[in-house]
């Protein structure tokens, strides 16, 4: 029987440092590499911006009529204006604006199996912390980082707070190697160029009893 995952416990206040037991399926799913290979290239997918967008033949302005007679002027034949041979005509074959049907999919259960098999490859690989009393008076970078420095904190790391952590997302957002995120405003992608994820209690109570998230 596989040992249960465990997240380093780190109270702010005290400076405490204890272990959490992870339960359930979010952190006891086995890593599918071809479902998180599919659901980081969907991710990666969406977040195109997809702005390149070449005129056709149709989208450029000029006369649709024959510049010249076919034969007898001693040139070569040419048809409108708006023909991809001639300066200022149309493109042929350049890229288009994505069209909303078109792009990279992948479907809800894969989404979470992918989700849940990233998360748990952390927690096996003892990369998640979960940290108690996280209370900022005030915002604090200097607090912030001397916080991650005592919990061991390496990076890139990436950070989950709720509403409730405003000033210790100020805090930590000016940190290099460090991204802030909500609990709902991440994914497979983000848990993977991290090197360890941070979770305040709340965000992590939200995370463990909500296996919609991912």
């Amino acid at each position: 029987m596989s040992r249960m995952a465990q997240a380093h416990l780190f109270d702010a206040r005290s400076g405490n440092k204890s272990s959490l037991d992870l339960e359930g399926p979010r952190f006891g799913t086995e890593p599918n590499e071809h479902v998180i290979h599919r659901a980081v290239v969907a991710e990666l997918d969406n977040r195109r911006a997809y702005t390149a967008h070449t005129k056709g033949r149709s989208d450029v302005r000029g006369s649709g009529a024959k510049l010249y007679r076919q034969k007898g002027t001693g040139r070569a034949r040419a048809g409108d204006a708006q023909s991809p041979t001639r300066y200022g005509g149309g493109t042929w074959g350049g890229p288009k604006t994505k069209p909303a049907r078109y792009g990279k999919r992948i479907n809800r259960k894969e989404a979470r199996a992918a989700f849940d098999g990233a998360l748990s490859a952390k927690a096996a690989d003892g990369e998640v912390y979960v940290v108690d009393s996280l209370a900022f008076e005030k915002p604090s970078t200097k607090q912030a980082k001397e916080l991650l420095g005592n919990m061991g904190v390496q990076g890139p790391v990436l950070v989950v707070l709720t509403e409730d952590d405003a000033n210790a997302a100020l805090s930590f957002r000016n940190l290099p190697k460090v991204t802030v995120t909500g609990p709902r405003e991440y994914g497979v992608y983000e848990l993977l160029r991290a090197r360890e994820v941070v979770f305040s209690r709340a965000a992590y109570s939200k995370l463990a009893g909500n296996r919609e998230e991912g």
